[in-house]
């Protein structure tokens, strides 16, 4: 835990940096997702800012000039925890640690562009009023909102923990037996038969598993 703190902040300033750059990248590979599943392609995310894209769609007019705002940051922030975890491994060589961060980023890449897509279609099926009710029905409703939300709750905190799991996981059971193979025999008291009058009688014997 030491050191999954100490890496946090060395890990927080790498992502502050790249944060600009890879929510330009989401937007545009969000909206190349979304668009493969439109016939016409009508879907456009512009990016407002460094952490906000905004949803429009060329049939729709809206007043304010987009249907929905995104905060892409929150979508993906969840890397914090994932470099922090993947650095501080105990044991493992710094070469295969970076390695396995590196899988780990490519993975959670993916995952981000899932998520994002997932929030588009979200906003589509549930937040148009009556458009939304008319060009989705009560299952596409509940399954993009139901997506939606599990995807960016549980799963997106889950995240980094399942990732270090599967590549450490192994690891993390040869260390748990290494450490109790090296644990001293417990030792228990004996009662010596015969003992002197006057002495206790009491040794120690060494007790092994089976």
């Amino acid at each position: 835990m030491r050191g999954v703190l100490l890496w946090l902040v060395p890990v927080a300033i790498a992502w502050l940096v790249v944060t600009p750059v890879y929510n330009r990248f989401l937007a545009a590979a969000g909206e190349r997702l979304v668009r493969l599943t439109e016939r016409p392609s009508v879907t456009q995310l512009f990016m407002q800012d460094s952490h906000f894209a905004l949803v429009t769609r060329t049939d729709f007019a809206a007043e304010k000039g987009h249907l929905h705002r995104i905060r892409v940051t929150d979508l993906q922030f969840n890397l914090l925890l994932t470099g922090a975890l993947f650095l501080a491994v105990p044991g493992i060589a710094r070469g295969k640690r970076w390695e396995n961060l590196g899988w780990a980023v490519l993975i959670s890449i993916f995952f981000h562009i899932l998520l994002l897509f997932f929030f588009v279609k979200f906003v589509y099926a549930t937040q148009l009023g009556s458009w939304s009710g008319q060009h989705y029905g009560a299952f596409g409703q509940n399954f993009w909102g139901m997506g939606k939300h599990l995807l960016d709750l549980p799963f997106k905190f889950a995240l980094p923990l399942i990732l270090w799991a599967g590549f450490y996981y192994e690891e993390f059971l040869h260390h748990l037996r290494k450490r109790s193979a090296d644990e001293p025999e417990p030792r228990v008291p004996s009662i010596t038969a015969g003992a002197p009058a006057g002495s206790r009688g009491i040794r120690f014997i060494s007790v092994s598993a089976a």
